[in-house]
């Protein structure tokens, strides 16, 4: 096991190696969404007992899968040029095992989960007042790590695509899980039941002994790393 992690990181490395601007691009945009959206969440803290905006549920589903993700030169090209595959091709000619590719996998999006979180989540805290008055720091930890956890629940299907669809397969199942998640919130929220309220009331009321955030980040890992494990059992017999 030691040597799996051990050559897992040297994936990783090299990921990050090789494209060396993947974190720039990432945090550039992490910083704009967090700029765009802090307007939108502000305000809906400033009326948060008088009503719940819709577009809330929308863009924070929208936005948890995402935190999983470096804007990398293979994630920029996987439909034209179905990169994923080409990288699993490359892996499996040289002596690489394949469980070491994909502990790397989530080694990369739990690094990703980090970054992308600190960063749109920091920029939303930082420009939002009202957000800091009615949240302390303790009770917006909890927030994030909720959504996190959701985040890491969507992520689970778009590892099984990765290895195991073409890119415009891939890209179609990305659009359909995008347009399900966000159309049930958005559908949820506008029946009176918004995502976004139970995880501000279980955050304000809990802080990070939630039981709201801890129930998504122990189902939402348990989750990605199921799926994980079916991507990596049925990968074995793929033909590339």
């Amino acid at each position: 096991m030691q040597q799996v992690f051990h050559n897992a990181m040297k994936i990783v490395k090299k990921d990050f190696v090789s494209d060396k601007l993947q974190m720039v691009w990432t945090m550039l945009f992490m910083v704009y969404m967090g700029f765009a959206t802090s307007v939108i969440i502000d305000n809906q803290f400033e009326h948060l007992n008088e009503y719940i905006n819709p577009l809330i549920d929308f863009l924070l589903v929208f936005y948890a899968p995402l935190l999983g993700f470096l804007f990398s030169r293979r994630s920029f090209r996987y439909l034209n040029e179905d990169s994923y595959t080409r990288m699993l091709y490359f892996y499996r000619s040289i002596p690489v095992p394949a469980s070491a590719i994909f502990v790397s996998r989530i080694m990369y999006s739990l690094i990703a989960f980090v970054i992308n979180g600190i960063v749109l989540f920091g920029v939303i805290y930082a420009i939002g007042n009202h957000i800091r008055a009615a949240m302390d720091f303790p009770s917006y930890i909890a927030f994030i790590l909720t959504w996190i956890g959701i985040g890491f629940l969507i992520t689970g299907p778009y590892i099984y695509w990765e290895h195991m669809c073409s890119g415009k397969r891939y890209f179609g199942n990305s659009l359909l899980v995008m347009a399900l998640t966000s159309g049930t919130a958005v559908m949820l929220s506008l029946l009176g039941y918004s995502i976004f309220w139970f995880v501000v009331r279980a955050s304000m009321k809990w802080g990070l002994l939630s039981p709201v955030m801890w129930g998504s980040l122990i189902i939402g890992l348990a989750a990605m790393l199921l799926m994980s494990k079916l991507t990596y059992n049925r990968q074995q017999t793929r033909d590339l």
